[in-house]
């Protein structure tokens, strides 16, 4: 009885995250605004608006609407994993509270762009936002991979050593080469941008916004990188152990 009101609430919980993520990437765009027909006198003032406001806000917004879109699918990936807790759910309503400010800060942007503050403001959020995600990823696979930590000895065995690109996970207590190592490359590539941003916006706020095209550039080289190689080879899993691997796997790569 219990299990099944939790899994109602988890539902309803991933029902509400794609409708604040659908309402938030709706809204990035209405912050775009349009001038006044008394603020536009002359071609010249038409210029102007164009050069100096909207088409850096355009570039912005899609930017800014990719990032968007890069924490739902980020939701999607994590929400495959099969034992959610309570406590990943808590996290989850703090992430969608940041993501709801992120029209906000594009809106910011949109009017000062080339201010450093305001970038240091917009990268901030990207990074809280990306660090609740990391924290979900290492709660969840503690508790989904408990019976698949005891399998570090074999696991180190079976890597191609040629191939050797596992790597010790202290704080996760895993050693594995494979779909779980891949999702946490794509969890870290928007706080690794988010960084990268920070630094820029006390040199150049425009070097600093064009630098979260990264996450796009990370998020496709790690998919291509890593395609090939996210399988654990002759490691006996349990029926849901592959199963939980073959979800996380179809939600990054989309494959049956």
């Amino acid at each position: 009885m219990v299990h099944n009101i939790f899994n109602n609430y988890r539902q309803r919980m991933v029902a509400i995250t794609d409708g604040v993520f659908a309402i938030a990437m709706t809204i990035l765009v209405l912050e775009i605004a349009a001038p006044a027909v008394s603020e536009i006198t002359s071609g010249a003032a038409l210029n102007e608006y164009f050069i100096t406001y909207l088409i850096p806000s355009i570039l912005i917004y899609f930017l800014s609407f990719y990032i968007v879109y890069n924490f739902w699918e980020n939701t999607v990936i994590l929400y495959n994993f099969t034992k959610v807790s309570n406590d990943v759910l808590s996290l989850n309503v703090l992430t969608m509270a940041t993501v709801c400010l992120t029209p906000f800060a594009t809106g910011f942007l949109f009017n000062f762009y080339n201010y450093t503050l305001v970038n240091v403001f917009f990268s901030l959020l990207i990074m809280v936002t990306s660090l609740l995600y990391i924290v979900m990823f290492i709660i969840l696979v503690r508790d989904n991979y408990s019976e698949y930590f005891k399998k570090k000895d074999e696991i180190k065995t079976v890597i191609d050593k040629k191939h050797d690109d596992g790597i010790e996970l202290d704080n996760l207590r895993i050693y594995a080469r494979g779909v779980v190592l891949t999702l946490f490359y794509l969890l870290l590539s928007p706080f690794i941008t988010s960084i990268i941003s920070l630094v820029l916006a006390f040199f150049s706020p425009l070097a600093s916004i064009a630098s979260f095209v990264l996450i796009l550039i990370l998020r496709f080289a790690i998919r291509m990188k890593r395609s090939t190689k996210d399988q654990l080879v002759n490691i006996e899993l349990t029926d849901e152990e592959r199963e939980l691997v073959d979800n996380i796997r179809q939600s990054i790569y989309g494959e049956d």
